[in-house]
């Protein structure tokens, strides 16, 4: 079913796309049978778009702080049984009938109805930032756009099924087009019956193609065969491996791949593969993301290896109904050249080590938590060009609100590098950027999560891997390739001292390492209990602890050496010009 499905809105999309192709060069189907296909072009300081819906009814299209009604600006068109046209601007406070604007800045510029496909096309437009108080600004961050359709132009609640939301980058850099047969591909598939844990870090081996000389991938893609697969993939990994010093790749990875039958092992506590010697990353992928392509004169390189490059793929596999016995595919295609591009890309990835000292309050709707990547890593690291990054992605979990990849020289902050404030879990792209930042010796990197524990109902949210934990990290594709490797940690035993823990042991468990307490003894056990249920979380205690995660020393690890870091001293923010008090 899920096949047919997707055939059917791929059929679609390719119908809708023939039709003034020239005009607009974004697509996307909102729903997921074609029933509601947006096409969009940004031209100056406005934003255009068409909507094709399959309603003789009013056509509802929004853009939403968080996905749903409140705080919503929408616009509502469609084309009356006589044949006039309507089209008005309103705002939501709530699950509500929306509300006139005062002030009308969406225009529909053309309407008609397509009775025997039994569809409305509009077109409509508005400034990207408007300044008005009820319309919201329209960014290179996430748009969470919302849709509706009525089944008559009375405008009235249109159902449970009518409606939805979908993430989209509504502003983004234009993407190379590459002919992709000229190129040649190998493609990574794993499979796996998920085991019944909520979360889970499965990791195989894989051998890439023989070369016998040096090449670029120059793209990425990912494979998602089936309706588990799209349901239970949260992300993936992909690492090249470095045999140790007396042994070739062959003899130190080939019995290990999967390719040999050996079908992985859990990551965090394998006593099957060599995971230590696989460290490096090469790619990684988050749920919503796209076909990731590289500029004209930069590609990954691989076939540096004789004997041929055999990589891990760590796969986490998100479970919360803790299902039993589903079989899920996931893989990658790497699309590669022989044709050399004139840089070799690097990627790399910053923020804060996965660890419980990333502990956010209970029904905390702001909480802040950085990681840094220091200016003696980057001094030490870099040649005296720097680097140029070029692509990004913004990593947190469900209860990240806000990302942002910080850019330091000296104490002056430089524009960001990325953010994100209306972070979607769902939607994680590999983003070209709009500007590609140079990165020299000596600058600091920080990357800036904001949370919002409310929906934990009274709990705090630990650092972890599972998506009911959290993560607070960005990587950046870069060139020329570098050996850059940066993260910071608040320190786990000042951590827990602040808890009152004196002494503690660890446990690895499959996916997750557990903090056990042991003294003293009467907040003895997991350390998760004893934040949710045994802490008492005043207030004070909570403005402390949020200056010292966020402004404190961090340890970060770089070219082997531990130092503390944190964000420099009498920093200048980067503030983003605002539009409207220029008009």
């Amino acid at each position: 079913m899920f096949v047919k499905l997707g055939t059917l809105l791929i059929l679609r999309i390719l119908q809708i796309s023939a039709i003034n192709q020239d005009l607009y060069t974004n697509l996307e189907a909102l729903d997921g049978e074609g029933k509601y296909i947006l096409r969009w072009e940004v031209v100056g300081n406005k934003i255009e778009f068409e909507v094709t819906a399959e309603t003789l009814g009013f056509v509802g299209f929004g853009i939403s702080p968080s996905g749903t009604m409140t705080g919503a600006d929408i616009f509502i068109a469609g084309v009356r049984p006589d044949g006039s046209t309507y089209g008005q601007d309103f705002h939501a406070t709530g699950e509500t009938m929306p509300i006139l604007d005062t002030r009308q800045d969406w225009r529909l510029l053309e309407a008609y109805e397509l009775p025997e496909k039994n569809e409305t096309v509009l077109k409509f437009s508005r400034h990207l930032n408007t300044c008005d108080e009820h319309d919201i600004a329209i960014g290179n961050d996430t748009s969470r756009i919302i849709w509706a359709l009525g089944a008559t132009d009375t405008i009235a609640y249109h159902g449970g099924t009518n409606r939805g939301t979908k993430s989209l980058n509504l502003i983004h850099a234009t993407t190379p087009t590459l002919d992709f047969s000229n190129l040649q591909n190998y493609t990574i598939m794993t499979n796996i019956t998920m085991p019944g844990a909520d979360t889970t870090y499965w990791c195989t081996l894989h051998k890439g193609p023989t070369l016998t000389r040096k090449h670029h991938i120059v793209a990425f893609d990912t494979l998602l065969p089936s309706l588990a697969s799209f349901q239970h993939t949260h992300h993936f990994v992909v690492y090249t491996c470095k045999p140790p010093a007396n042994l070739t790749d062959e003899e130190a990875f080939d019995r290990f791949t999967y390719a040999n039958g050996v079908q992985g092992d859990y990551c965090h506590m394998t006593k099957i593969l060599p995971i230590v010697n696989c460290q490096s990353l090469i790619y990684t992928w988050a749920k919503g993301g796209k076909l990731m392509t590289f500029p004209e004169n930069v590609g990954f390189p691989i076939g540096e290896t004789p004997t041929g490059q055999y990589y891990m793929v760590e796969v986490h596999y998100d479970n919360p109904q803790r299902l039993e016995g589903v079989f899920v595919e996931t893989g990658l295609v790497m699309y590669y050249t022989s044709q050399l591009r004139p840089i070799d890309a690097g990627i790399l990835a910053i923020g804060q080590h996965v660890d419980i000292s990333l502990t956010i309050p209970p029904n905390q709707d702001a909480f802040k938590v950085v990681g840094h990547c220091s200016s003696q890593c980057t001094r030490e690291a870099l040649e005296p060009e720097g680097i140029t990054v070029f692509a990004s992605m913004l990593h947190s979990h469900k209860s990240g609100r806000k990302v942002k990849t910080r850019h330091f020289r000296g104490n002056i902050e430089l524009p960001w590098i990325d953010f994100d404030n209306h972070y979607d879990f769902n939607f994680q792209q590999n983003k070209v950027l709009l500007e590609t930042p140079q990165i020299l010796p000596g600058d600091q990197l920080s990357v800036e999560c904001t949370y919002s524990s409310v929906w934990r109902k009274g709990k705090p949210v630990i650092g972890g891997r599972s998506t009911y934990e959290e993560m607070c990290q960005s990587v950046l594709w870069y060139y020329p390739r570098n050996r850059l490797q940066c993260m910071s940690v608040y320190d786990v035993d000042t951590h827990l001292a602040d808890f009152g823990v004196e002494t503690y042991h660890k446990v690895q468990e499959p996916s997750s390492l557990r903090y056990i307490v042991d003294k003293p003894t009467f907040i003895a056990g997991d350390y998760y209990d004893l934040v949710a249920t045994k802490f008492n979380w005043t207030e004070e205690f909570i403005r402390v602890y949020q200056d010292a995660r966020l402004n404190g020393d961090q340890m970060s690890r770089c070219e082997g050496i531990i130092r503390p870091t944190r964000y420099p001293e009498q920093v200048i923010e980067y503030v983003p010009k605002d539009e409207c008090l220029l008009r």
